[in-house]
């Protein structure tokens, strides 16, 4: 009686130890369509502030001004994900966690150990010509060059 008594209880914990991992944890945000503005809003609002990017928390992206258009670059940074700030003084995106620092119009890096550009969600405009960011983590755009290309770009400036 006292092994089944020792063996229940040692199953129990085993459950109480493991369960928290089998958990799925919803990402919140992060998955679902971001409604941003119309193209025209998001080029005034870049026209006023020398294109600094637009930071959407809730989807965890940026929106860029990028030559010949607009994109939107994922916060996580592609060295080891952490979310990657915008630093004003810089002029840059700056990841506090390695020192990795990305372009703020094309998002590709500028200074290692991160080993590719930040990675693109892709971005439509809806029947009321609003924007509509894509944050689904599983769809986006991985560039893997070190330099800028246009190709792409969904959104173009005219």
């Amino acid at each position: 009686m006292a092994f089944l008594g020792a063996l229940g209880l040692a199953a129990t914990e085993v459950v109480a130890l493991v369960a928290p991992f089998i958990r799925i944890n919803r990402i919140e945000g992060l998955g679902n369509p971001v409604t941003v503005g119309t193209r025209a809003q998001l080029l005034e609002t870049f026209a006023t502030t020398n294109d600094r990017p637009i930071l959407f928390r809730e989807g965890r992206f940026f929106l860029l001004h990028a030559p010949g258009g607009i994109i939107a670059a994922y916060r996580k940074c592609t060295h080891l994900g952490c979310a990657v700030p915008w630093n004003d003084a810089e002029d840059r995106f700056h990841c506090p966690c390695h020192g990795s620092q990305y372009d703020k119009r094309t998002a590709v890096v500028l200074r290692i150990p991160a080993p590719k550009p930040l990675q693109l969600f892709h971005i439509a405009a809806n029947a009321e010509g609003q924007l509509v960011v894509d944050t689904n983590p599983l769809r986006v755009i991985d560039r893997t060059g070190g330099e800028w290309d246009p190709r792409v770009i969904e959104i173009v400036d005219s």
